[in-house]
């Protein structure tokens, strides 16, 4: 495999999977990289839990060689166990270690870190200055417009990141005070685009295909990157890049294709989570995979009941639904 580099990943617009507590492990990594993702990120993890050698955040960034390039995600509000933990976080060879400065959860901001951090712009520069001077990784930031309206402060922010070293940005174009509502502001990402020498992601609200083009073609920006959507759809960028490359992409609302699908998700998180807990993970998924069937409901109070993985594996080949899509049509304009 090639050696990686910030620049041959810039060098063709990529799409990358966001950093999603909960979600972004092995299993989902792997299914958005067989589908086209051009760059994943770990579940965000602590830089106290890391120091401490917690197991189950030590699990989280556990990286295979076949999803790379993978950024592991930090965050923190002390600069020197920020400094610490991606020291330790190196160790497992990630191509990035990214900085949350973005996360408005109470868990993270409500103690001082992610979002609220961009109330102290002098700390967010001791932060980054002192993880960059402690690692050789690239290091990356992820970041918001800033606390709330009344203290928008993305450029000055940005500036800090590019003084300090910072490889490239992710600007998630809505407040900490807004966390999803409303419509992200990608104005933001164009002007900020503008400013930066660094290469910039852009992040918030794509939702289809169509979005993610938008995104490229209004903001300029050199990448995008997908959270809540890649969840949904695990198709996503697969469909983006077809419709970038064709003009049009897959609809895919074939049953049997989403069937095949959930299983390999399924037989992804037994192996690499084990059976017990992939098969009770596994169920947040069934939503979306099937999303549109007439007998969904039934289906998932029937499933929610199986512990046995060949009686979930039997419950999903024998969905059926004579009035769902059996063909998988084309979209585009």
């Amino acid at each position: 495999m090639d050696s990686f580099s910030i620049e041959k990943l810039f060098s063709q617009k990529p799409v990358a999977l966001a950093p999603m507590d909960g979600y972004t492990n092995i299993p989902l990594r792997l299914i958005v990289k067989e589908t086209g993702a051009d760059l994943l990120f770990t579940e965000f993890v602590n830089s106290d839990a890391i120091i401490h050698s917690s197991s189950k955040s030590l699990q989280k960034i556990r990286i295979l060689k076949r999803e790379r390039p993978v950024a592991i995600q930090i965050f923190g509000k002390s600069p020197e166990k920020m400094s610490e933990a991606a020291k330790i976080v190196e160790q497992f060879d990630p191509d990035i270690i990214d900085l949350n400065f973005g996360c408005p959860a109470p868990k993270v901001a409500g103690h001082g870190s992610g979002s609220a951090l961009l109330r102290d712009l002098p700390l967010v520069s001791k932060i980054c200055e002192a993880v960059v001077g402690s690692v050789r990784t690239p290091v990356s930031a992820k970041t918001r417009l800033g606390w709330d309206e009344n203290s928008v402060n993305i450029f000055q922010t940005a500036k800090i990141f590019e003084e300090s070293g910072i490889s490239f940005i992710t600007l998630h174009p809505r407040t900490r005070s807004q966390k999803f509502s409303g419509r992200s502001d990608w104005s933001y990402i164009q002007e900020l685009k503008t400013r930066v020498s660094v290469p910039l992601f852009g992040n918030g609200d794509i939702c289809s295909p169509e979005d993610a083009v938008k995104m490229f073609k209004e903001t300029g920006c050199d990448g995008i990157m997908i959270g809540r959507e890649a969840v949904k759809n695990p198709w996503i960028f697969m469909q983006i890049k077809q419709l970038i490359e064709k003009g049009s992409y897959s609809d895919l609302t074939d049953l049997d294709i989403r069937k095949k699908m959930c299983l390999r998700h399924l037989d992804l998180y037994v192996e690499y989570i084990g059976e017990k807990k992939g098969i009770l993970e596994m169920r947040k998924y069934y939503q979306n995979y099937f999303k549109g069937i007439n007998n969904l409901k039934t289906f998932r109070q029937k499933i929610f009941k199986m512990d046995e993985l060949e009686d979930v594996r039997s419950a999903i080949n024998n969905l059926y639904d004579e009035n769902y899509k059996t063909m998988t049509n084309q979209k585009g304009p």
